[in-house]
């Protein structure tokens, strides 16, 4: 193989390991995104029909 590609593929592959970082990262931000819409959903919840969840 030259250096040439070797370079490319390393490269290549450096940007797809950023690209699936910061993938995780938005998951993760999306995930902490819903668990606080749910909490805040039972409280509504808890506060109008007055039943808790456990």
């Amino acid at each position: 193989m030259k250096p040439q590609n070797v370079e490319t593929l390393l490269q290549e592959k450096e940007d797809l390991y950023d690209l699936l970082e910061d993938i995780m990262e938005r998951i993760q931000e999306f995930r902490e995104e819903m668990l606080t819409g749910l909490d805040d959903l039972e409280d509504m919840t808890t506060e109008n029909c007055g039943i808790e969840f456990h």
